[in-house]
């Protein structure tokens, strides 16, 4: 028998084991926390000093605040609802009242019982409010899953913006250099020009370029301005109020 013959039973029995034994995968659990610093605790970094803010200032998440806390009022609800079945009568005539009324008791007719006392309830509602309250559990978790998700957008949304900030500031940086270098050559290409050193087609060029370079770092700054407005709207305060903080996270 040859070696692959030979091998051939143990393959087969090696896959039929692998078909048989079952695959867990462990999802991994993540923590929500970690998304957006919680009131009170420091955040790691001054972009999750950002995150944190737009976190609690945004409205949406007060909303979703009141929405959970009507919906945990609604399952403290359902619990007790079974009272509102649990009904009590309580029956009293004239001769039952005039046994209480009266002194003299000897020529009162008594008829049996003098007083009722009776209660009810539904038997349903030990079965259905428990189902209806097993429902309004589910809201509230799926109000944590609502606030969760609008943790992670309001994440992806600043720390997009914040980049577009920087973006902005770097890209200013780079035109204010750049009209420097423009003015520089235009001022070069005037004194020639004066001096019959240059021709007035390239001394034209260079003062077109100097004005494009205005412009351009004319557009950078509205860039940047833009730019922190909506990082103001998303943070809820005002960007110079944020910016001193980044300090305390550098050192």
């Amino acid at each position: 028998m040859s070696q692959q013959n030979y091998l051939l039973p143990f393959r087969c029995l090696v896959f039929a084991t692998m078909l048989t034994t079952p695959i867990f995968i462990h999802a991994q659990q993540f923590d929500y926390n970690t998304i957006v610093a919680p009131e009170g605790q420091r955040p790691a970094s001054f972009e999750d000093y950002l995150v944190q803010l737009a976190y609690l200032n945004s409205p949406e998440t007060k909303i979703l605040a009141y929405e959970k806390t009507i919906e945990e009022k609604e399952v403290e609800l359902q619990r007790y609802e079974w009272q509102d079945d649990l009904k009590f009568g309580f029956n009293i005539n004239e001769v039952s009242l005039a046994n209480v009324l009266e002194k003299d008791k000897s020529d009162n007719l008594i008829l049996y019982p003098l007083y009722q006392l009776s209660s009810s309830v539904s038997l349903g509602s030990f079965t259905n409010n428990k189902r209806k309250r097993g429902i309004e559990e589910i809201d509230v978790l799926v109000k944590d899953m609502e606030n969760n998700q609008h943790k992670m957008k309001i994440r992806a949304e600043t720390l997009a913006r914040y980049q577009k900030l920087l973006l902005a500031i770097e890209t200013l940086k780079m035109r204010t250099k750049a009209e420097e270098d423009a003015r520089n050559t235009h001022q070069v290409s005037q004194q020639r020009f004066k001096n019959a050193d240059l021709e007035m087609e390239d001394m034209l060029r260079a003062s077109e370029s100097y004005t494009n370079a205005q412009e351009k770092r004319l557009n950078a700054e509205t860039d940047i301005q833009l730019a922190i407005i909506a990082m103001e709207e998303m943070i809820g305060v005002k960007w110079e109020s944020a910016k001193r903080a980044e300090e305390r996270f550098k050192k």
